[in-house]
């Protein structure tokens, strides 16, 4: 019995489960940050950094909803906020899948997240990646593009924040 039970355990080890998200997993981030947001200009081909802040926190009536609002102090026009839901068990993460869960050193967490779309001033399909890098003092959030039939990925932009 015991040499059953030890072989089941033993053979769970290699199970793969699909990675999840949950609010917890952005508790470190809550909060106001500062930073920057850099951006791949399509018609320059060249990046663009400019100012950004956020605000990072948890819909109280929604729990499973994590909320971006963005500051950008020299275009204040451009400020908005994003609410984005977790679903599916957490296998959803602003309509996209999760792709990638991992806690690096310092207890970092990574998000990553993948979505076809469309990007570019021509309109392409594409592959979207998000990547969330999240610690009680660095946040990241990177928007990565691979367009149909393309290898490379490319950074359509990045928000990069400290405090």
């Amino acid at each position: 019995m015991i040499r059953f039970l030890f072989t089941i355990l033993f053979c769970l080890r290699f199970i793969q489960t699909e990675p999840s998200v949950s609010v917890d997993d952005f508790k470190s981030v809550l909060g106001n940050w500062k930073g920057t947001l850099t951006y791949l200009d399509y018609s320059s081909g060249k990046p663009y950094t400019m100012p950004a802040n956020v605000s990072i926190s948890i819909d109280t009536k929604n729990n499973d909803q994590v909320i971006f609002s963005y500051q950008y102090p020299n275009e204040p026009k451009a400020n908005s906020s994003d609410t984005l839901q977790i679903k599916s068990n957490g296998t959803m993460f602003d309509q996209a899948t999760v792709t990638l869960k991992k806690i690096n050193a310092y207890r970092s967490v990574q998000i990553e997240t993948e979505i076809t779309g469309i990007d570019g001033n021509d309109n392409k399909k594409a592959i979207l990646k998000h990547v969330y890098l999240m610690s009680s003092k660095q946040f990241i959030n990177r928007k990565e593009v691979k367009f149909m039939g393309e290898q490379n990925w490319i950074t359509r932009n990045e928000y990069n924040f400290s405090r």
